[in-house]
């Protein structure tokens, strides 16, 4: 303890000549995080005008809007990071507003080359969300910037949607209700073709962490669940009751197709229609994943033809659709939600924290506590 007493005193007594700590602020402030908390009690007027005035905090921009304010991120970054929010929908306004920025909070922001290349103080990229198709890894890789995602904030609010969809699907709700509603009838013969649950088959494209968390929602029902995933082998289906299949054999087989599948390179239209022309008839189709992942005009030919029965789609290809002329905004068997099956009072909470977690880890040196993307962890060495 005195040594450190003393290393902290010598060190701070003389911070104004250390030029090596005043160009690695992220050590010095690494070293203070890490300091018994006597020691950081007993230094802490030192240490907050070290980091504050002698070397300035780095800046972190949230770029999106919760109306709570930036409370929440001010706290949990409190003493590594300065935190601003600036709405942005655009290049440019990325451009303007990130200028001196170290970190910047994205969900669904254009982060292109155009904007990386713009931001010469940028060192990391933090994902709010799981999936991180609006950044352009590549250019990210070119500058050195790291980047980090979410990877369970949102998994049992995501899991939960996809089970609702099904759920209310097989008793038709809305389709019974728009007919109490809009056609005054009130009439059981309007779905003739309801079955069953327990009769029925649930494909699960792809079955990571949130397919996993659906066939775990589903396993008390009795219902036959498949999964396509070519990482996946069949023991680990096993635990969750789910039989492996190939990607056809999964579109020719079920009643109900949930995607989950990232946007990511090699992803981009995996879906279309080869795989909606493996289908006998009457799909439900269901993406709480990436519109990317679709071939929208593809998938809309197969709702024309009658292939897929009734899609419910929380994303589509534009992020932000002009519902005034989207061909799927005004159909009775196509449910559109507003990307929203991740979203709960606590998943945007624990989301929130997550993504300043990583921040605080990154900028504290915590390297193997952040949660980088796949190829996205490019700290400087």
């Amino acid at each position: 303890m005195f040594q450190k007493y003393r290393a902290t005193r010598l060190l701070l007594h003389d911070f104004h000549e250390n030029s090596f700590l005043k160009r690695n602020r992220r050590i010095a402030i690494c070293w203070f995080s890490q300091l018994d908390g006597a020691v950081r009690r007993h230094y802490n007027h030192c240490i907050q005008f070290f980091v504050l005035e002698g070397f300035g905090m780095y800046k972190a921009v949230r770029m999106f809007n919760y109306k709570d304010g930036l409370g929440l991120e001010q706290e949990a970054l409190k003493g590594v990071c300065e935190v601003e929010e600036h709405v942005c929908s655009t290049e440019d306004d990325v451009i303007k507003y990130c200028q001196d920025a170290d970190a910047v909070m994205g969900i669904f922001e254009p982060l292109t080359a155009r904007v990386i290349n713009s931001l010469p103080k940028l060192k990391l990229i933090a994902c709010k969300s799981m999936g991180y198709n609006y950044v352009d890894l590549e250019a990210a890789k070119a500058r050195g910037i790291s980047v980090t995602h979410l990877r369970s904030a949102f998994s049992i609010d995501v899991a939960d949607y996809v089970t609702a969809c099904i759920l209310a699907h097989n008793k038709r709700l809305f389709a019974y209700d728009r007919s109490v509603r809009r056609d005054k009838k009130w009439d059981y013969s309007v779905c003739p073709d309801i079955h069953r649950f327990n009769a029925e088959t649930v494909g699960l494209a792809g079955f990571g962490q949130i397919a996993r968390l659906v066939a775990k929602n589903l396993s008390g029902f009795g219902v036959r669940i498949l999964a396509a995933d070519p990482y996946i082998d069949q023991s680990i289906g096993d635990q969750y009751g789910v039989t492996m299949v190939d990607m056809k054999t999964l579109f020719r087989e079920s009643d109900y197709i949930s995607l989950h599948v990232p946007l990511i390179e090699g992803t981009e239209h995996l879906i279309g229609k080869e795989l909606f022309d493996e289908i006998p008839d009457h799909l439900v189709f269901i993406n709480s994943a990436r519109g990317g992942v679709v071939v929208e005009q593809e998938m809309i030919d197969a709702i024309d033809s009658g292939k897929i029965s009734y899609a419910y789609l929380d994303v589509l290809t534009d992020e932000y659709p002009d519902l005034n002329i989207h061909p799927l905004a005004n159909r009775d068997n196509v449910i559109l939600t507003p990307h929203v099956a991740f979203y709960s009072q606590e998943s945007a909470r624990d989301g929130r924290l997550q993504c300043c977690a990583d921040i605080r880890n990154y900028f504290t040196g915590n390297y193997d506590k952040c949660v980088f993307v796949p190829g996205g962890n490019n700290v400087q060495k």
